[in-house]
């Protein structure tokens, strides 16, 4: 059985209520049992003949946490228990006596060790939950290395849910654990479901793809005024596939208060506002030297070209927003908790709470006004019942026909740079190395890290939430690195 060694020096000090414990630089035992250390903790199938292996606790940031395979009763389980010698250790209270069941129902436990000479005391914080400890103890590796409070992973094998999990805290203050369920900021992955509005408007003969977007003829002729040729130019389809140009070269106006706010204030502008902000510092197109940058010649990732995009959905459509994306794209396929998210005092109950890093904040973005960008709120439950309605699969019925797909699907051809084939229309393809054939998304959003793969070679699909965003690395790389890598693994050990 392995062993779980812990540091010497380790202060634990999660959310309120938590005790803190600070073990000395000493080796446990060596100065007549002075210490109260858990040297580790585990479930041994020689004690619980339910179990098919032995699972042992894995730290993750300042708690243990230890997975079960289902099937286990977790009211009645005998845990295997070492610490310093000579210690005492009491689960919830209760004192421990080896070979003895103990309630460990799924939530926060906690073990204190006593020490035998001098009384001194450690609390030990302690997750249990059923699922597979292979997927489980990867993810709390990743979220220990990325200090992520919580975690949301899906995956689907053809149209069936086959693992779905939460993992910590959506809300560390109020120790809510998190459950696949729960509501999180899907960030940039917000465009895919910006283009299934676009999509089902194209269906219903409402907008045309090649459609001019602005201009005496442009979709928004009534909405943006103050346009020139350049911008006239653009179509539907260059902003579904990121090639309108508009952003090249200049500093991401989403994201740029002097373009999103107002000026010397915190107040966001209406997204006309955004959007005229941005054509008028780009009145024709952008020569980087190389290539000039006109409409359709080449990739140039735009937030603020799925706001326009949004603003066309709500100037087509009648309705705003959110409720042409709820009622007329989400509902028809029985999803019901999807929505446009925004500030911390409009968080929803079912909500994660976004937790930021490297003293960014993660509540500063104003999601509404970037709906088709960054706004949308979901659960990755949700989200793969989603995939199964757009994967060209007819066990699920699409809502949009194999032909949208495909052209939704299909590598755009930009005109300035042809061997980039990596976007279709609102989708990412052709990873170089994982998800073969899939189309996939990201996002990025501080106190926000998402990934979803729809539909691989084989019929893998999978979406991965977190409610926090890291800087730094490890051994395999960045945080998103890390989220691509083990989203292929986890389609490798399901496709069996």
């Amino acid at each position: 059985m392995n062993r779980i060694t812990l540091k010497l020096f380790v202060t634990f000090f999660l959310m309120q209520g938590f005790a803190a414990c600070t073990q000395t630089d000493l080796a446990p035992g060596a100065d007549g049992g002075n210490y109260a250390v858990l040297e580790w903790f585990a479930f041994s199938p020689d004690d619980n003949p339910g179990l098919s292996t032995s699972t042992n606790a894995v730290v993750c940031n300042d708690y243990y946490c230890i997975t079960v395979p289902d099937g286990q009763d977790l009211t009645q389980i005998v845990p295997i228990i070492q610490c310093s010698s000579g210690a005492a250790v009491f689960i919830d209270g209760i004192p421990y006596t080896p070979g003895t069941a103990y309630d460990f129902s799924e939530g926060m436990h906690f073990l204190t060790v006593i020490s035998e000479a001098e009384g001194r005391m450690a609390k030990y914080p302690l997750l249990v939950k059923k699922g597979d400890p292979y997927i489980d103890n990867q993810v709390y590796s990743f979220m220990n290395d990325f200090h992520v409070p919580g975690v949301s992973i899906s995956i689907m094998k053809d149209s069936e849910v086959i693992y779905s999990s939460g993992y910590g805290f959506a809300d560390e203050e109020a120790r809510t654990l998190t459950t696949p369920d729960h509501l999180f900021r899907v960030s940039g992955i917000s465009m895919q479901f910006c283009t299934l509005c676009i999509m089902v408007l194209k269906e219903q003969g409402r907008l045309e793809l090649d459609q001019q977007v602005f201009g005496e003829n442009g979709i928004l002729k009534n909405v943006i005024k103050d346009v020139t040729p350049y911008h006239e130019s653009i179509t539907v389809r260059h902003l579904l596939s990121h090639s309108s140009g508009i952003t090249k070269g200049l500093s991401d106006p989403a994201f740029n208060d002097s373009y999103r706010r107002y000026a010397d204030t915190s107040v966001p502008v209406p997204t006309d506002t955004l959007i005229q902000r941005t054509l008028n510092a780009r009145q024709e197109p952008y020569n980087d030297g190389t290539m000039i940058w006109s409409a359709g010649m080449g990739y140039d990732y735009s937030d603020v070209g799925f706001c326009i995009l949004h603003r066309i959905v709500e100037e087509v459509s009648g309705k705003d927003y959110e409720s042409f994306l709820k009622e007329d794209v989400m509902e028809p396929m029985g999803i019901t908790d999807t929505h446009i998210g925004g500030y911390r005092d409009e968080r929803r109950s079912n909500e994660c709470v976004y937790y930021s890093q490297d003293g960014f904040d993660g509540y500063v973005h104003p999601l509404r006004e970037l709906a088709g960008a960054e706004g949308v709120i979901t659960s990755t439950k949700q989200m793969m019942k989603l995939l199964s309605f757009i994967d060209r699969n007819d066990e699920v019925p699409d809502i949009l026909s194999h032909e949208t797909l495909d052209e939704m699907y299909s590598p755009y051809s930009y005109a300035g740079n042809g061997d980039y084939h990596g976007y279709g229309l609102g989708w990412k393809l052709n990873y170089l190395s994982l998800f073969n054939d899939a189309h996939y998304h990201g996002g990025n959003l501080p106190g926000t890290a998402t990934l979803w793969v729809g539909c691989t070679q084989q019929k893998m699909s999978g979406a991965f939430l977190c409610n926090s965003r890291a800087y730094n690395s490890n051994s395999s790389g960045s945080m998103d690195d890390n989220m691509y890598i083990l989203m292929n693994k986890f389609f490798r050990y399901f496709e069996k």
